[in-house]
């Protein structure tokens, strides 16, 4: 295949990659292989936690990883023998790389520890395509998938070539959430909630960190210019908090959406606009264990005092009462095991009284 046509193909690829904000990429492997969350972009590696992990690691064993987009395959690492040739015993092992443009520059996407590739160099592969199996080889923890994404350099020296797989690529149907902690140090603790993984096939997850800047191949994307985010997020409205809540957002994320903490948002806006105090629905609902209530109070309410939320099961027995809150957003997080263990597959109501009237909602369990 000559030059041109080489240089043609690769222009009509990336012109199915969509500049702003949504993702870019496939995830390379199937949506039911949880992100491993302790080998996250920019969080200190295993075995060094000076040193920051350059990628993100994938929980598949021995199975297969595709093409996250149309692109021809730019090298294999390869030997049934673990001892020359492309492999790398210390690092990768045995790995493949992609190649395609994204605005008028290269981009490599890394499979790494694999167990076999499926493609040779040169091939074009089409987004979705089978292009490995995936192993234990090289400088592994366990089997699983190490994926990098570099733009502009496939060299693994390259200064801030590197691109965040959660902001590029995600489970269908899941957003993602970045921002920036002015001030933080290497690896501060961003915690997010409600809970923002689906179920499954996530098991765990409890915060975020910042990444870490000592690296030179770690750095904030051109296009977010980040220095945290949060992938695979469920549909529905969040609150990040760090640095002991000196910094903290409320952002509603849609399916597919990449989210700006840090812009204004229409949560809050929406609120204050309305200038009324405002009880919304619980988020989820149905829930199994704990859901999210959000109470909004206005700036000039003086009765805030004789606030108070309560929620009954279907007897009217009451299962729950708040009566602290703040002007402003509130969020209340209810877990039905800590009031009762048996609870039953029912119909439940919450309600708000205002020191006038009271405000009643309906929400769902189901056990």
């Amino acid at each position: 295949m000559n030059n041109l046509l080489f240089t043609i193909l690769l222009l009509t690829f990336s012109s199915q990659i969509i500049f702003s904000q949504s993702f870019r990429l496939l995830r390379p492997v199937k949506d039911n292989i949880q992100a491993n969350g302790s080998y996250l972009y920019g969080e200190p590696r295993y075995l060094n936690p000076s040193l920051a992990h350059l990628g993100i690691d994938y929980a598949i064993a021995y199975d297969t990883c595709y093409a996250s987009i149309d692109s021809r395959v730019y090298f294999v690492g390869y030997n049934p023998n673990d001892t020359i040739g492309g492999y790398e015993p210390g690092g990768a092992g045995n790995y493949i790389i992609l190649q395609t443009m994204w605005n008028n520059r290269p981009l490599y996407l890394l499979y790494m520890h694999l167990k076999k590739p499926l493609v040779v160099t040169d091939q074009y592969v089409t987004q979705g395509q089978p292009v490995a199996i995936t192993g234990n080889t090289g400088n592994s923890t366990g089997p699983h998938l190490h994926f990098e994404i570099r733009l502009g350099t496939v060299s693994y020296s390259g200064v801030r070539t590197r691109r965040n797989p959660e902001l590029w690529c995600a489970i269908s149907g899941m957003g993602a959430i970045y921002g920036r902690v002015p001030s933080a140090s290497n690896n501060t603790r961003v915690d997010i909630s409600p809970d923002p993984k689906p179920r499954p096939p996530y098991t765990t997850f409890s915060y975020a960190l910042t990444y870490n800047f000592n690296d030179p191949a770690i750095g904030s994307d051109d296009i977010y210019q980040e220095n945290y985010a949060i992938g695979d997020v469920k549909p529905g409205i969040y609150t990040i908090t760090a640095l002991g809540g000196a910094y903290r957002r409320v952002v509603r994320v849609n399916a597919g959406q990449v989210v700006n903490a840090d812009l204004q948002t229409e949560v809050e806006t929406d609120l204050i606009a309305q200038n009324s105090i405002q009880l919304y629905q619980n988020f989820p609902n149905p829930f199994n264990s704990v859901t999210n209530i959000r109470v909004f109070i206005p700036y000039d309410f003086e009765g805030i005092s004789k606030i108070k939320l309560e929620i009954f099961n279907s007897l009217g027995e009451k299962l729950f009462e708040k009566e602290d809150f703040t002007h402003g957003l509130n969020e209340i997080y209810f877990n039905s095991k800590e009031i009762v263990s048996d609870l039953s597959n029912q119909i439940l109501f919450y309600r708000l009284f205002d020191g006038n009237k009271f405000i009643t909602r309906k929400m769902i369990y189901l056990k």
